[in-house]
């Protein structure tokens, strides 16, 4: 099986024209918000005024909990961005920018693999567009383009510290974890992870000082919470948490034992103690408590839940993110996911078909069968004795990092993080399929 080669100004010049068509969509459609892009745009604001990384409008009623709900990095990058360029679609410029980094930076670490460099130009521009989530997120004001590439650089210099042995692989795996754990909070015990991982097998080679560095990470931690502290009154990384716990893993519990409805009148009696708590701690502590009370009551129905939320992260299709990008009318459907879980399997399917236009239906069919091949890839890859462990090892544990963290959620947005590392994995199970079909044939 001969695949056509192409050459490095061929891949980057239709590489280029992909993120530009989809920047010109963005143009067109002006969809370039959702509805945490006023939170980033906010903080930018609010850092720009009063020095401060409030992530809600600064003129309207305080929400206690935005004073630690966004991480500083990205709305300092929007902040510097506009600080140039008033105008928004600067930061979409920049993102695919970011975007192109990280491809190069895939291609970079498929060639120190030494895979087939040619294969793999080709590879990634066909998932580009069987797999166009990386183009959509780059058009909107959202973190998620940058935390990938951050992501992927963490792992890349993970790796190299693992195989090479060297400080400055060290330093420059700590730089991308801690630039990780500042922009979304989810990321905040992934440095220190590895390094715990990585500590059993330095240790074995007397090489412990090499993670000498990885000691900046809870630093960074102590450093932000005592912010957080010094803002609200009370010691934590994130209101994130609470919110997480409450709003999502209780909710969406309740909901399929109870219904919606029930889930939705529990959610709402929690939450008018915790709007009149009198101290922000009282307020954190009683919504992340309650929580869990409602999840340590049905445990079986909690983890049922978060297989099915790290299937869905898998292969979700992103009607999300296509209705968003396309501008669609949404009409009077909702997402899959969500009336699968909130109307049981048979009717969400149901209810979401006889509603949602037959065109995103057709859409969301091919992008499912693609993230299904490439879920068969990843767990090839994972099997595949040729792959390296290091790097078997080291894509596993941020993929299912990431996965476990995101829990019940279950979105494709949140797939955008690791997509580099699926794309490695795809590239290993093409590389694989392609010398297994010369062997036959020779």
């Amino acid at each position: 099986m001969n695949l056509p080669i192409l050459k490095p100004a061929v891949f980057w010049f239709i590489a280029i024209l992909f993120h530009a068509l989809g920047f010109a969509q963005a143009l067109h459609s002006g969809s370039i918000y959702l509805v945490d892009s006023i939170d980033y745009l906010s903080q930018a604001s609010n850092l720009s005024s009063y020095g401060s990384l409030y992530a809600a409008p600064w003129n309207l009623p305080i929400k206690p909990d935005y004073f630690s709900f966004r991480p500083p990095i990205y709305g300092m990058l929007i902040c510097c961005i506009k600080s140039l360029f008033q105008t928004d679609y600067a930061i979409l410029f920049i993102q695919s920018i970011i975007s192109l980094s990280t491809i190069w930076g895939v291609l970079k670490f498929s060639q120190e693999l030494r895979l087939n460099e040619g294969i793999c130009r080709l590879i990634v521009l066909i998932l580009l567009v069987i797999y166009p989530s990386q183009i959509i997120h780059c058009n909107f004001v959202m973190s998620d383009i940058l935390f990938q590439s951050l992501l992927f650089w963490s792992l890349y210099f993970t790796y190299r510290l693992w195989t090479q042995k060297q400080l400055k692989d060290s330093l420059l795996a700590v730089l991308f974890f801690a630039l990780a754990m500042l922009t979304k909070p989810v990321a905040f015990l992934l440095g220190i992870s590895v390094a715990g991982m990585l500590l059993f097998i330095f240790i074995k080679q007397k090489r412990i000082q090499l993670l000498l560095p990885f000691l900046l990470l809870p630093l960074i931690y102590h450093l932000y919470a005592s912010y957080n502290k010094q803002v609200t009154g009370y010691y934590h990384y994130s209101s994130v948490t609470p919110i997480f716990v409450l709003k999502y893993m209780a909710k969406y519990t309740n909901a399929q034992i109870h219904g919606e409805t029930y889930a939705d009148e529990a959610q709402d009696s929690i939450m008018q103690f915790a709007n009149a708590a009198k101290t922000y701690q009282e307020r954190y502590e009683l919504m992340n408590q309650a929580g869990k009370e409602i999840i340590s009551q049905h445990p079986a129905f909690f983890i049922w839940f978060n297989v099915k939320g790290w299937v869905a992260f898998m292969l979700d299709p992103g009607r999300f993110e296509w209705v968003h990008f396309l501008n669609i009318n949404e009409g009077n459907y909702l997402g899959l996911y969500h009336v699968i879980n909130t109307q049981g399997f048979l009717n969400g399917i149901i209810h979401f078909a006889s509603n949602a236009p037959i065109v995103l239906i057709s859409i969301l069919l091919i992008c499912l069968l693609t993230n299904i091949g490439i879920s068969l890839c990843f767990i090839h890859f994972l099997g595949n004795k040729k792959v390296p462990m290091a790097l078997k090892i080291c894509v596993f544990i941020f993929i299912s990092y990431i996965v476990v963290s995101t829990g019940v959620l279950g979105l494709s947005r949140y797939r955008v993080a690791v997509a580099p590392m699926l794309w490695l994995s795809v590239m290993y199970g093409i590389s694989y399929f392609i010398k297994n079909n010369e062997h036959a044939h020779s």
